[in-house]
């Protein structure tokens, strides 16, 4: 059984954007129980700690509170078995987020491609780099992801949103300094939220790198829903494995075979994988929330 690390405040605190108080502040956090992000001890001097919780009441959803000073600790840390208001964010007042409606609306220019590791080509230009374009209709998991991705989100938001090859290369994971840099590229260009470990069951719209190996055998995907009772997964992928060859959902079939949206009751299909399974398969992983809206 998975466990999350939880703090519990007793009062108030101020939310700040980084883990110091001199910078701009995140809005203010009330009294409960939230869960941790990321934590920052004796930073950034040794009198302070500092934890960065997920708090879906703020536009921002996660925000840096102090949680000691000296020897006063304004809060208590735990752990349990489930994570306080994670399970469905709302990313609906996000501003730098995306219609889920328009990401199934793009999937239309993915169904006759076929799956390729050596030759990728785009079904359309991207902002900040170049990129090779279709036909022929071939394409691989990054190129497949980043493609969706960054046509969604530079559509819907123009110059706020800022993609260049220094994210493409991320993408294309062209460097072995960051071996889930399409995650890092996600979040650091704000169209994703980090999630808070490896092995919290996934959000709706959530980009997972995954290692079969470390570190070999790669592989870039979205899940697209997590059903909680039967812990299954709704994979979107670029694959040419688990009855696919091209762009489609796990265990399901191509997107040229099932269609664009979601099957119906698909978590009741013994083929769909569930997270403990996929979460073997790719022992080595990291994940990011996409902010997704209107879901």
């Amino acid at each position: 059984m998975d466990t999350y690390r939880v703090a519990r405040l007793p009062a108030r605190l101020r939310g700040f954007a980084l883990p110091d108080t001199s910078t701009q502040p995140g809005g203010y956090v009330e009294a409960g129980d939230y869960l941790v992000l990321e934590e920052k001890s004796r930073h950034p001097t040794p009198d302070t700690d500092y934890a960065r919780l997920l708090v879906p009441k703020l536009s921002a959803l996660d925000t840096w509170v102090c949680t000691r000073w000296r020897t006063q600790r304004y809060a208590t840390f735990l752990s349990q078995e489930s994570a306080p208001a994670m399970a469905r964010l709302s990313f609906d007042s996000e501003p730098l987020a995306v219609l889920e409606e328009r990401l199934f609306t793009l999937l239309g220019a993915f169904p006759d491609y076929r799956y390729d590791g050596s030759r990728a080509y785009y079904p359309w230009a991207l902002p900040g780099v170049r990129v090779q374009l279709a036909p022929p209709r071939l394409n691989n998991c990054c190129t497949f992801v980043e493609g969706l991705l960054v046509k969604a989100f530079s559509e819907a938001h123009g110059a706020a949103f800022s993609w260049d090859a220094r994210r493409h290369r991320q993408m294309m994971i062209a460097s072995t300094q960051d071996y889930f840099s399409p995650v890092t590229a996600a979040v650091e260009s704000g169209i994703a939220l980090l999630a808070p470990s490896e092995d919290v069951p996934p959000h709706p719209w959530t980009l997972i790198q995954g290692w079969h190996s470390q570190w070999g055998s790669g592989h870039t995907f979205l899940v697209v829903d997590f059903h909680e009772e039967t812990d299954k997964v709704l994979v979107l992928e670029s694959n040419a494995a688990y009855g696919l060859d091209g762009v489609g959902y796990r265990g399901l079939g191509n997107l040229r075979d099932v269609g664009l949206q979601v099957p119906v009751d698909w978590w009741t299909r013994s083929e769909v994988w569930t997270w403990r399974r996929l979460c073997s398969m790719y022992p080595f992983r990291r994940q990011a929330w996409l902010k997704v809206k209107a879901r």
